[in-house]
């Protein structure tokens, strides 16, 4: 495999995208430029663009500006090296995005390989999703009929209290799936036209869908 292989892995919530971030990472060797975790470290500085974003993310609730997530996108990969490969996650997000990171990876001299798409029914992750729970003290995630028996028991690690994550509601994931279908759908319909995109079914095991994302990337 020749260095500098790109990808850009896209998801909807639930879909196990981060799980399959990890493994990726790890067995490719890639660098994984995480945006949504740019985005909040960019957030947590004070300077003008991090005010800005803060200002945004975290006050107003609101998407970005494409101008935001290609300055984030070219800082994250100038900070990699040449000659090691990179795992866009999170962008582009919607339709105006993908000429900003196509630009992107053309002024860092990278050509995109593949954007691997984890495709899961609404269904499945809000069947998935409304299973997750943490502890608030130590952070420990636990799944409700797997590791945790009922919501009410306390952390049997450090007896804090179980919580849900607020937006991991049945609301809260099908208002992300309603946005992840208008605004991410056309970059979807936009790889699959241009050639670059390799779908892969999210509702089977973990290592299912990693073994098919493998045996999908080797370029030809």
């Amino acid at each position: 495999m020749h260095h500098k292989d790109t990808y850009i892995l896209l998801g909807s919530a639930g879909s196990g995208k981060s799980t399959q971030a990890e493994l990726l990472k790890s067995s490719l060797h890639l660098a994984h430029i995480d945006i949504g975790a740019e985005l909040r470290a960019v957030a947590a500085h004070d300077s003008p663009l991090g005010r800005k974003v803060n200002d945004v993310i975290n006050n107003r609730h609101e998407l970005l500006p494409d101008d935001i997530i290609h300055d984030v996108l070219e800082n994250a990969i100038r900070a990699v090296p040449a000659t090691a490969g990179v795992l866009i996650d999170g962008a582009p997000r919607r339709e105006s995005q993908i000429r900003d990171v196509l630009a992107v990876l053309k002024e860092t001299d990278r050509e995109l390989n593949k954007v691997i798409f984890i495709d899961v029914p609404e269904a499945v992750s809000v069947e998935r999703i409304s299973r997750r729970y943490a502890c608030q003290n130590c952070k420990r995630t636990y799944i409700l009929g797997k590791n945790l028996i009922d919501s009410h028991m306390p952390c049997r690690y450090c007896k804090g209290v179980i919580t849900q994550r607020q937006d991991d509601t049945e609301e809260g994931v099908r208002k992300r799936h309603q946005v992840f279908r208008n605004d991410t759908l056309p970059v979807i319909e936009y790889f699959k036209s241009s050639g670059h995109l390799l779908a892969v079914d999210g509702n089977q095991e973990t290592y299912k869908v990693f073994k098919y994302i493998l045996e999908h990337l080797r370029p030809e």
